[in-house]
């Protein structure tokens, strides 16, 4: 190969680059690589404290989550228990209410066997009063006299004992 017929050349060459790297070598070492160096290592650094902070800040966030979880959980369990609160007392006022209903139920119905009670009662006076003119009219005719009041009053209830006897005896049947 004729670049290596001459050598003399080819020797300095290879002994200036030698030396020319060594010069650069040097300045490179004490003037570029100390810069350099100290900003990979600040680099360094601020990258282990932003891990560093990450990890605590990681490790708030999972405390924080469990507190929030915890919270979460007793929210659940107060909201349960208030509404079964609620259905307790809707029970309660369900039962309160259908208890009063049948108190004011039991109340009309007695208030309207009074009514009952006394209707009857005013009507049995009147068909004793019908009764009684009735039998004493029939009777005054029957016999073609008129009859003293102790024969009319007499006559009068045993005809009324009659009556209410035979409106029982219905009754009954």
């Amino acid at each position: 190969m004729p670049q290596f017929e001459q050598i003399e050349v080819f020797q300095s060459l290879i002994f200036w680059s030698v030396v020319s790297f060594a010069l650069l070598f040097f300045l490179l070492k004490k003037y570029a690589f100390p810069p350099i160096l100290q900003a990979l290592e600040d680099r360094e650094n601020k990258i282990r404290t932003e891990i560093g902070d990450a990890e605590k800040l990681k490790q708030e966030a999972q405390e924080l989550k469990a507190n929030l979880e915890a919270e979460l959980k007793s929210t659940h369990e107060k909201a349960k228990t208030i509404v079964q609160l609620a259905t307790s007392e809707a029970k309660k006022i369900q039962e309160k209410t259908l208890d009063e209903t049948r108190a004011k139920n039991k109340q009309m119905q007695n208030e309207m066997e009074r009514e009952i009670e006394i209707s009857r009662n005013k009507l049995m006076g009147e068909v004793r009063g019908f009764t009684a003119a009735l039998t004493i009219a029939s009777t005054e005719k029957f016999l073609k006299k008129t009859m003293d009041d102790a024969d009319r009053k007499r006559l009068t209830e045993e005809s009324i004992e009659e009556v209410i006897k035979e409106m029982q005896q219905r009754q009954m049947n």
